[in-house]
């Protein structure tokens, strides 16, 4: 009887162990099975979006430049300013287009940003900064005044480029571009950070700011007309000066 009970302790013992097993080998199978198609979907999502956040983190993390170079492709390196869809800006008097590490992979770590400007005639880039970049501005085929202001207490500083000349615009001041002829003008911008930023001054100071802070800032000009203002904040490029708008009969 003893030796009964004990095969059959033993059989009891054996089955469980036995499922157990399978069980384990079951979850271990779905948790692979899980990795895999999470993998397979990032996968998938890197290669058909080349600007998925999580591509370009994974870009930004690389431990060294040979590690960059592997996350790559060929394509990461060219950037067609003709046929960008982002990092695009249109308005009134042109367009700008911005090549920068959120839409050019191959900018990623490596310091440097460029901005292309298709202004129409008397078409300006309106006064605006960038916060972590210094900028220098060629011109390409147009006559260009350009001006900044770098902080209180300085001096505005104003000049006229033309074609093959160019301009520097320090780390963080206003400047602007304006086209002074009555043709179609271009300038290239290029940045020594490849996340440059850009703030415009009009459109963030009364369309950002509170209405209560502008009106303070203006010698108390009430909110009614600050509201009035920001109807008719434009979007950049904008045509430009009365001068130049009057001289091409705009």
């Amino acid at each position: 009887m003893a030796l009964i009970q004990s095969l059959c302790m033993l059989a009891i013992f054996s089955d469980a162990l036995v499922c157990r097993q399978f069980a384990m080998k079951n979850n271990t199978t779905t948790t692979t099975t899980t990795a895999s198609t999470s993998t397979l979907t990032s996968t998938i999502a890197n290669s058909t979006n080349p600007l998925a956040p999580s591509r370009l983190e994974s870009i930004k993390n690389s431990y060294s430049e040979l590690n960059l170079l592997s996350k790559t492709n060929p394509s990461d390196f060219i950037f067609d300013f003709d046929k960008a869809v982002t990092g695009v800006s249109t308005g009134t008097g042109g367009r700008t287009v911005a090549a920068t590490a959120a839409n050019f992979p191959g900018l990623i770590n490596h310091g440097i940003a460029m901005t292309i400007g298709f202004l129409g005639p008397c078409g300006i880039n309106l006064p605006h900064t960038h916060p972590r970049a210094t900028e220098i501005n060629f011109s390409v085929d147009g006559d260009f005044q350009v001006g900044f202001f770098q902080e209180n207490s300085a001096s505005f500083v104003m000049n006229e480029i033309h074609k093959n000349q160019v301009a520097v615009f320090p780390k963080g001041a206003i400047h602007f571009e304006q086209n002074l002829n009555c043709t179609p003008a271009t300038f290239v911008a290029a940045f020594n950070s490849e996340d440059p930023g850009v703030l415009t001054i009009g459109n963030s100071f009364f369309g950002s700011l509170p209405a209560t802070v502008v009106g303070a800032s203006l010698g108390g000009l009430n909110i009614t007309t600050i509201e009035d203002i920001r109807v008719h904040l434009v979007q950049n490029p904008s045509v430009g000066i009365a001068e130049c708008r009057q001289r091409c009969g705009l």
